[in-house]
């Protein structure tokens, strides 16, 4: 093979013995990978539709178990791929959520469930893209100190350490190139193992082995194992039943989060243009509707309050301030200037006429707060307030009629 053939791409990397890469041949437009993808996205697109109307919350009976193979709509790729179901989570608000495995990227997902669908049977039966990949012929190790022989003695762990993780990704992240050379397969677990020689191409165009530069940077935490044992230590290793969405110390790692509606421009859908027309015209008649209820509102609420102050301003009774001079001469024995005066005293013709302009005795006992009131009924006082009126003038002359008898 050449350089190219050899030439990776890792896009998942947990440890040294668990990491995922594609071949950069398969990103190619002409390779078939790529024409697979091509024609899944194509198919699901004219299965489900638009993601548009295919973005909604499934039903209870819908979530998918885990193992399951299923049709994801990647917002970030812009394309439907295929996905295994990893597990099933909860957060604190009961949402569930999806942990998938995209098997043709080599990327773990955090998806929310409106954007799975079902894997059609057609596109199931192809393997994987994304190859799993470890070094060949290494291993973790450790040091204990020996009490018996006073020395730090290295030995054959079952973990690696985070020194050395840390260290390999490091180097990953900084180099130009990285090449691998296929050296064995190993089917394990249903899955299927790459072992090979690991090469970097740093940024000064200087190359290396992997195995090499992390004995140099950790000599401690890596060993060589013969290629007899090799294999039967690799399967005593604890870093077999990590989850892949996990990184090495079996926390959450760094992962893509599928949960973005995506919003179209007018030229990214068909018709979009009249759509978007007819949905703006919509928008401002339903505006103007609005405005017109709320301002109709508005003056009906003033209305009201206005006939409501006006009725209030009705009801009040004014106060009696002060006494006229012409109430006080008429009532004599109440005033007491001139001292007490008998009704019986006057002229039959004074208390009996009516007609030579002679004040009703009816009249001449009213206080001046029933006078007073009587010259406030053009202001329309309250029915209660005339039935006050009334019962006192009806008690004032049944008074009078009293001391004329």
């Amino acid at each position: 093979m050449s350089y190219a053939d050899n030439a990776i791409r890792i896009t998942r990397y947990i440890n040294p013995h668990y990491f995922y890469y594609k071949p950069l041949t398969a990103y190619l437009p002409g390779h078939e990978e790529t024409q697979f993808a091509v024609a899944l996205s194509q198919h699901c697109e004219a299965a489900y539709g638009e993601l548009y109307r295919t973005v909604r919350k499934p039903q209870a009976w819908e979530i998918q178990k885990p193992g399951t193979l299923v049709a994801l709509r990647s917002i970030q790729l812009e394309r439907w791929i295929r996905c295994l179901v990893e597990e099933t989570v909860q957060d604190m608000d009961e949402n569930t959520w999806y942990q998938l495995w995209a098997i043709d990227e080599g990327i773990a997902i955090k998806s929310d469930p409106k954007y799975v669908r079902s894997l059609p049977e057609a596109f199931a039966k192809e393997p994987p893209h994304a190859k799993r990949g470890a070094i060949i012929n290494v291993l973790p190790s450790d040091t204990r100190f020996d009490y018996i022989q006073n020395e730090l003695i290295q030995e054959p762990s079952t973990r690696w350490c985070p020194g050395i993780v840390a260290t390999m990704e490091g180097c990953l992240e900084e180099a130009a190139s990285v090449t691998m050379v296929e050296k064995a397969k190993f089917a394990f677990k249903g899955e299927t193992i790459h072992f090979g020689e690991l090469y970097v191409t740093s940024q000064c165009n200087t190359s290396g082995s992997m195995a090499d530069l992390l004995r140099t940077a950790c000599p401690k935490q890596i060993i060589t194992a013969p290629e007899a044992g090799f294999i039967k230590a690799f399967v005593k290793l604890q870093t077999h039943a990590m989850k892949r969405f996990l990184n090495n110390e079996g926390l959450s790692d760094k992962h893509t989060l599928n949960n973005f509606v995506q919003k179209f421009s007018r030229n990214n859908l068909p018709h979009a243009h009249h759509h978007a027309e007819r949905a703006l015209d919509m928008d401002t008649e339903l505006s103007q509707k609005v405005q017109e209820w709320l301002k109709r509102n508005q003056e009906a609420c003033l209305a009201m309050l206005q006939e409501q102050k006006m009725k209030e301003e009705q009801l009040k009774v004014p106060e009696i301030t002060s006494f006229t001079a012409e109430g006080i001469m008429r009532f004599p024995e109440k005033s007491g200037l001139h001292g007490p005066r008998s009704v019986a005293s006057k002229k039959p013709n004074e208390v009996n006429c009516t007609s030579s302009g002679v004040v009703n005795p009816a009249a001449e006992t009213c206080d001046d707060t029933v006078s007073h009131a009587a010259s406030l009924s053009s202001s329309k006082p309250s029915s209660v307030l005339l039935n006050v009126q009334r019962h006192k003038a009806r008690l004032l002359l049944k008074s009078s009629t009293v001391a004329q008898e």
